[in-house]
């Protein structure tokens, strides 16, 4: 009767069936809640019973007992909550608006669940007075940072696999079709043959690596620094200022390189392009963070440490530039793969991949064997 009667009803329809367990997975949700459970809820306890561990052997403070058993509950909480809820993102399928549902909720929830724990800057102040000066209000927007883009993930795979979830239903838009002989290089810059997720994830992980852990560390050095009286206190502060200017500098360019080598897929141009510059990229960021090859340190007014590691940083940034041979490879190996499937996303395992790329030749072979059939018949 709805279909009957509006086409947007059965649209909604559709959608809210989307929630009914028959599409769902239960082996795949049990995975799920696993590894929300030990992400969210066991290691943070490990976390909290070494803290509590190393507390006792120095005769902590009472004020700090007290904050890890707040901090206890809060991981039990919200680490229970993000379980259950992980269960049931991982029974949905990839492309359903159930799926995208509960993962927009523990992309989200995760956020207050950091934020909670800073125990409205008690815990700062706490830190403060037992140990030295650290803005955990700064450490928790560079997580922030990072943490909003498991909310773009969320969007990136059910766009990416919204067309796989919806095939063999009338909603499905028809795959539109290309011919192989007429495509160019230039083409493989085409928005269509770009996987959102991929590119975010990868986009994620650079700026993670590059920017956030990197900024992490001077963050906390300048903290320890702050305590300590001596007469290079102020060069050292310096020093990591200058390092974390660097990270940005060359960091945020990479994040956006990296996206775009991740968007597009093995064997095209537009991934090999990104992909060679960004190894480029990290060659100069490697030999600046490397200091040139060399460190100098004045150790006494009359003493001077120099220590000489060119060949050694040499070596690794040989290493590294390898990897634009990888890139070269892998441009070569996997386009006439990648054409010969109809210029399909990289979306999915590599299992998955090879057997959407095969079904689309057989179907191509099996179109071309009923063509001649029928032309002989003729």
């Amino acid at each position: 009767m709805l279909r009957y009667r509006d086409r947007d009803m059965v649209v909604v329809a559709v959608n809210v069936g989307e929630f009914s367990w028959k599409n769902a997975n239960l082996n795949k949700g049990i995975i799920s809640a696993a590894l929300h459970g030990v992400k969210y809820l066991v290691l943070p306890l490990v976390l909290i019973m070494f803290a509590s561990t190393a507390l006792s052997n120095f005769d902590a403070p009472r004020a700090i007992e007290t904050m890890l058993l707040e901090i206890q509950t809060l991981v039990l909480i919200f680490g229970a909550v993000l379980l259950v809820l992980g269960f049931f993102k991982g029974a949905y399928p990839k492309g359903s608006y159930s799926r995208l549902s509960f993962g927009m909720t523990v992309a989200v929830l995760a956020i207050f669940y950091a934020f909670s724990l800073l125990l409205d800057g008690r815990l700062e102040k706490e830190f403060a007075d037992t140990l030295f000066e650290l803005d955990l209000d700064l450490l928790f927007a560079l997580y922030f940072i990072g943490a909003a883009f498991n909310i773009l993930v969320q969007f990136g795979e059910f766009i990416d696999h919204r067309r796989t979830w919806m095939e063999g239903t009338e909603h499905a838009a028809p795959r539109e079709k290309e011919d192989p002989n007429e495509h160019r290089w230039i083409h493989d810059f085409r928005i269509r043959y770009g996987s959102l997720i991929n590119g975010l994830k990868l986009s994620k992980r650079t700026l993670v690596g590059f920017v956030i852990i990197p900024l992490v560390f001077v963050i906390i050095l300048k903290a320890a620094f702050s305590s300590l009286d001596f007469e290079q206190l102020d060069q050292l502060t310096s020093s990591l200022d200058q390092v974390s200017t660097f990270m940005l500098v060359l960091g945020l360019p990479l994040t956006a390189l990296a996206f775009f080598k991740g968007f597009y897929p093995r064997g095209s141009v537009s991934r090999f392009i990104p992909a060679v510059t960004m190894v480029l990229i990290s060659l100069y960021w490697i030999w600046v963070l490397g200091l040139e090859g060399e460190m100098v340190l004045d150790v006494m007014d009359s003493i001077t440490f120099s220590l000489d590691y060119s060949a050694l940083l040499f070596l690794i940034m040989c290493g590294t530039a390898i990897w634009i041979v990888y890139y070269a490879l892998e441009l070569w190996l996997h386009r006439p793969e990648w054409k010969e499937g109809g210029f399909q996303k990289d979306i999915g395992k590599k299992k998955e991949r090879r057997k959407r790329r095969k079904d689309k030749i057989d179907e191509a072979e099996g179109i071309e064997t009923a063509t001649s059939v029928v032309e002989n018949d003729l």
